[in-house]
């Protein structure tokens, strides 16, 4: 399996993650959407820590990738939704998304950040799906 990230001249810059990814290999891997629950469905981030339900979401959504035989470098895309994607929201999700690629060693992979009003659970306010490309 190979997976090509890019960032071509001819695209609008980006802040760290490519614009294009190329993956090759013969079994795709689809993760529901994941919140900030642990194995016992508890929130382990408050509804306003959108740093905390990030970095939870990124954990749970690698370890379905891991239960599909992946590793976090196999991701080829994210799919984001945040509740009220105010800047201060928004920073406090990017780094909590930053925090989990270093805990699991992933570079960024092609990703949608989409603003939504609501998700299932009012105290949820990060949603993630991730796509990952094994051989």
């Amino acid at each position: 399996m190979t997976i090509q990230k890019m960032w071509p001249d001819t695209m609008p810059p980006t802040h760290g993650w490519p614009q294009v990814t190329v993956a090759t290999g013969s079994k795709l891997v689809f993760t529901s959407g994941q919140v900030a629950q642990d194995t016992d469905e508890k929130m382990v981030a408050g509804p306003d820590d959108y740093e905390g339900q990030t970095y939870q979401s990124m954990i749970n959504g690698y370890a379905g990738i891991a239960a599909a035989g992946g590793t976090p470098r196999d991701v080829v895309r994210l799919m984001i939704y945040v509740v009220d994607p105010t800047p201060e929201n928004l920073e406090q999700a990017y780094a909590g998304f930053g925090r989990a690629l270093a805990d699991v060693g992933a570079k960024p992979s092609g990703m949608t950040l989409i603003g939504v009003s609501g998700l299932s659970d009012p105290t949820h306010k990060v949603e993630i799906d991730m796509t990952a490309v094994l051989d």
